[in-house]
C-alpha cells in the first residue's frame, strides 16, 4: 500500500488527467497487488476492493489538499539561487509524513482482509516476497549494478520535476551515489526481518491484528534499526547534495519547469479532492 501512495504522489507530475485516472483505478490496482501476494479468493477481492474505494475517497478529500499546500509553499523559492536547506528538510519530512498518513487510511481494510487469510495464503505471500528479494539482490549484486539501479531511480525523479537533465547534472547524481550508495543489502535484510515478524504474528489472531495495525500506522516500525539508520543517513546526504550542489546547477528553464509543475500539480490535487 505504501507503493500505491508513492505512485499517486509521483504521478502528480504527469498531469491531472493521468493522476485522476490512477485515483479512479487505484482500488483495482491495490486489490490486484494484494491478490498477487496473497492469492485472494473472489469474495476476499470483492470485499477488499469495496473497502479500498471508501479509503481512497477519504484520502483524496483529506490528504490531497495538504499535499497541494506543501507544493505551493515551495513555489516562491524556485527563483532563488540558493534554496533554504531548512525548508527542504521540512518538506522532505512532510512528504514522508504523507506516505505514513496515506497508508493509515487503509489500515481498517487491511485488518479486515488479514483476518480472513488462510495458512496457504500466508505461505503464498512468503514465496512472493522472497521472489522480490531475490530479484533485488540480482539487480544489485555488484557495486556497478547497484549504482545503475539507484541512478535510474534518482534520474527519473529529477526528470519528473525539472525535465531533461544535462550531462554535468547526470555526472553529479552518479558521483553522489558513488559517495553515498543506497543500502540495498540492508534493505533486503530488513524485508526478510519484517516478513519473519509478519509470519510469526500470523499464528495468533490478536498478534496479527496488532502487527498489521502497527505497520499501517508506521511502516518503519518493523524495519531493522540498522536499515533505518543507513537510510536516514542516505536521505540526509541527498538533502545536502540537493541544496548545496545540485540546486546551483539548475538552469532558468529547469526552474521554470519545476515552478510550473508545482503550481499545476497543486491545482490538480485540489480538483481531484473536490470531485464528488
Amino acid at each position: 500500500m505504501k507503493n500505491l501512495i508513492l505512485g499517486l504522489i509521483l504521478l502528480l507530475c504527469t498531469g491531472c488527467g493521468q493522476l485522476d485516472m490512477m485515483v479512479r483505478w487505484a482500488d483495482i490496482t491495490a486489490t490486484s497487488r494484494a491478490d498477487r501476494y496473497f492469492d485472494l479468493t473472489s469474495e476476499q477481492k470483492s470485499e477488499l476492493k469495496e473497502n479500498i474505494q471508501t479509503d481512497i475517497t477519504k484520502m483524496r478529500k483529506e490528504m490531497f489538499p495538504e499535499v497541494a499546500k506543501t507544493f505551493r509553499s515551495l513555489e516562491p523559492e524556485i527563483k532563488k539561487s540558493q534554496i533554504n536547506p531548512d525548508l527542504v528538510a521540512k518538506n522532505f519530512l512532510e512528504i514522508q509524513s504523507y506516505f505514513k498518513k496515506g497508508t493509515n487510511y487503509f489500515k481498517d481494510s487491511a485488518l479486515k482482509t488479514a483476518g480472513t487469510l488462510t495458512k496457504a495464503q500466508f505461505e503464498h505471500f512468503a514465496r512472493k516476497v522472497h521472489e522480490d528479494i531475490t530479484e533485488t539482490k540480482e539487480d544489485n549484486e555488484t557495486p556497478e549494478k547497484s549504482l545503475k539501479t539507484a541512478y535510474k531511480r534518482y534520474r527519473r525523479s529529477f526528470e519528473f520535476w525539472i525535465g531533461g537533465i544535462s550531462v554535468k547534472q547526470q555526472d553529479e547524481i552518479e558521483n553522489f551515489l558513488k559517495a553515498n550508495p543506497y543500502p540495498w543489502e540492508l534493505q533486503n535484510k530488513s524485508r526478510e526481518h519484517t516478513l519473519k515478524l509478519f509470519l510469526a504474528a500470523s499464528h495468533n489472531p490478536a498478534a496479527l491484528q496488532k502487527f498489521v495495525a502497527d505497520y499501517f500506522i508506521d511502516y518503519e516500525s518493523s524495519r531493522l534499526p540498522e536499515f533505518t539508520e543507513a537510510l536516514n543517513k542516505h536521505k540526509a546526504a541527498f538533502q545536502t547534495f540537493l541544496t548545496e550542489q545540485f540546486w546551483k546547477s539548475l538552469s532558468s528553464s529547469q526552474k521554470n519547469v519545476l515552478k510550473d509543475n508545482l503550481i499545476s500539480r497543486a491545482e490538480d490535487l485540489d480538483k481531484i479532492a473536490q470531485r464528488p
